[in-house]
């Protein structure tokens, strides 16, 4: 049986200006707050488009405590009656906590973490990624970094799925292509993690099959050319869709395998989330055969051929192995230790230890 559920209105579109300018007027929204990056703000030059006062764009690539904590005291400064994020994971997941922070009027960041109840009054939110890989703009969920602790937070609430998303793949044109590559990865390793999941539901499994099988049609195609357009809109809804999926059931052990590798050794998320995908997938697979069969049918490939193609994906543009960013094998114990995040791990099909954990990160640690 299944039992899925998603509340974003998701909006393909060819000129995502005129469309998120409309979606502010339908939605009602006088004095938005616009969360984006630096660099997202001078490419796409949000200061001739929006009020500058209205932009707030300290954000770096994985959303800290302290950058957070900054976007709250700028909230102060302005009216603010809508949140629209143009960014990629950091931004929408900082935008997440600004969102709380504005519908409770809490500025400590552990109270808008921990708070459960429903919130008096949502606010509105356009989220328009910028990215074709963290989802963000699908899920009621953000992650944060404490880096004085080096620990990872989420926060989470039914109340802080964006109200509408839209998409143009426009906006991932000037994507360098290490991050274009480390998104793609993030997406796969999104979909795959609702699949090898406790929580799976038939309707996340559908959708992330076909996220699955879109990124491996897509992926080598965007190496040849990244100004494809069609490539890039592909990937984009692959992203959501692999968003839609594990908007139901969360992530699992790749995820939580990643945290450690970025905290301490600040390996990029997309890198860190999808490197451990393929020993995972010799772990899983023998109990999602089904979903394995699909997509292999549905790409005219074998097992190992479908192994092969996901490691083609990030070679000649990403480090694929421990070595590569400087984690030695004596620092591999530590790293299995703090590999077990509580509602990530546990989701796994397959229950893992920290033996296996470890021989997984041996297994990374250089090329086999």
């Amino acid at each position: 049986m299944s039992n899925y559920y998603n509340p974003v209105r998701i909006i393909k579109t060819e000129d995502w200006l005129r469309e998120l300018n409309f979606r502010i007027y339908d939605l009602k929204i006088s004095s938005p707050i616009i969360i984006t990056t630096p660099g997202n703000r001078k490419r796409l030059k949000l200061d001739s488009k929006f009020d500058s006062d209205s932009i707030f764009s300290e954000v770096g690539s994985n959303p800290t405590f302290e950058e957070c904590n900054n976007a709250l005291k700028f909230c102060q400064k302005i009216m603010i009656d809508g949140v629209v994020v143009i960014g990629g994971g950091s931004a929408m997941d900082l935008a997440k906590v600004v969102m709380a922070h504005l519908c409770l009027e809490k500025s400590d960041i552990f109270e808008l973490i921990e708070f459960k109840e429903k919130y008096p009054q949502p606010i509105p939110s356009i989220f328009l990624p910028t990215t074709h890989g963290t989802a963000s703009e699908v899920t009621m969920w953000g992650t944060i970094w404490n880096m004085k602790e080096e620990k990872k937070y989420s926060i989470s609430h039914p109340n802080l799925y964006p109200t509408v998303a839209i998409l143009d793949g426009r906006l991932t044109l000037s994507l360098p292509m290490d991050i274009s590559i480390t998104t793609t990865m993030d997406a796969l390793s999104h979909s795959f993690e609702s699949i090898w999941n406790k929580k799976a539901n038939d309707t996340s499994t559908d959708l992330a099959i076909s996220a699955i099988c879109s990124i491996l049609k897509n992926g080598s195609a965007l190496k040849e050319n990244p100004k494809n357009l069609e490539v890039r809109n592909n990937l984009l809804k692959a992203s959501t869709v692999a968003g839609l999926a594990f908007s139901n059931t969360t992530t699992a052990a790749a995820h939580s395998i990643s945290y450690p590798l970025t905290i301490h050794h600040g390996i990029p998320h997309g890198v860190a989330s999808s490197i451990s995908l393929l020993p995972l997938l010799d772990i899983n697979g023998p109990l999602i055969k089904k979903p394995l069969d699909r997509i292999c049918k549905n790409n005219e490939l074998t097992y190992d051929e479908l192994k092969q193609t996901i490691k083609e994906i990030p070679q000649g543009e990403v480090p694929y192995t421990l070595d590569k960013w400087g984690i030695s094998e004596d620092q591999l114990p530590k790293l299995a230790d703090e590999s077990f995040t509580k509602g990530r791990m546990d989701n796994n099909i397959v229950d893992l230890s920290t033996d296996d954990v470890l021989g997984i990160l041996k297994e990374l640690l250089s090329e086999q």
